[in-house]
């Protein structure tokens, strides 16, 4: 497949007026981290499915008399604006429901991402985006660690120590994730891979 001429000529810094006005299919494909375009590749379908799954199953534990909130899978969270544009698009991002349709979730609104991760983006999982939603202040952090055939070897739960603003490690989950927030959820890991 050839790469299209947009993507070959695409500028490397970018505002964030600059990135609203592009194209829905041009946004798909890139983020924007303090105000430099990162390409993105097409997840696989073994890796959208688990996204969708727990996304799904993170949605089905919200409780009617919490708070309300939202699960959605590749969605823009805007971590900061200032001093440069940075937004990045979890896997799977739930956040305090908006009063405004179409509005992208600020990271003060998300209380929780999730990125699934595989040999060849492990590294940015685990170190650059561990960093960046930290930073922002996002409460939990999900990394779900897959192997070359997209089983799910654990999922990494890390919680925000705001005083020293970073994430620590709460728990390494390998039969069934048991979340205690945003949501209270057990789902056995056999089912966001099945």
């Amino acid at each position: 497949m050839s790469i299209p001429d947009w993507y070959k000529s695409f500028p490397e810094v970018m505002a964030e007026e600059e990135y609203e006005a592009l194209p829905e299919e041009v946004c798909r494909r890139i983020e924007v981290v303090h105000g430099h375009v990162i390409r993105r590749q097409s997840p696989s379908p073994e890796h959208n499915r688990i996204a969708r799954r727990l996304a799904n199953a993170i949605e089905r534990a919200f409780s009617p008399s919490g708070p309300c909130l939202r699960a959605d899978t590749d969605i823009d969270v805007i971590l900061w604006r200032v001093p440069s544009f940075t937004f990045r698009r979890p896997d799977v991002a739930v956040y305090e429901c908006l009063e405004v349709p179409g509005i992208k979730p600020p990271a003060s609104r998300t209380r929780l991402v999730a990125e699934i991760t595989s040999p060849s983006t492990r590294q940015e999982d685990l170190v650059d985006k561990l960093a960046q939603y930290a930073n922002a202040g996002i409460p939990v952090y999900l990394v779900v660690i897959l192997d070359e055939k997209f089983r799910i070897v654990s999922i990494r739960e890390f919680h925000l120590d705001a005083a020293a603003g970073c994430y620590r490690m709460h728990r390494e989950h390998q039969r069934t994730l048991d979340l205690e927030h945003p949501v209270k959820l057990s789902v056995p890991v056999a089912e966001l891979e099945r």
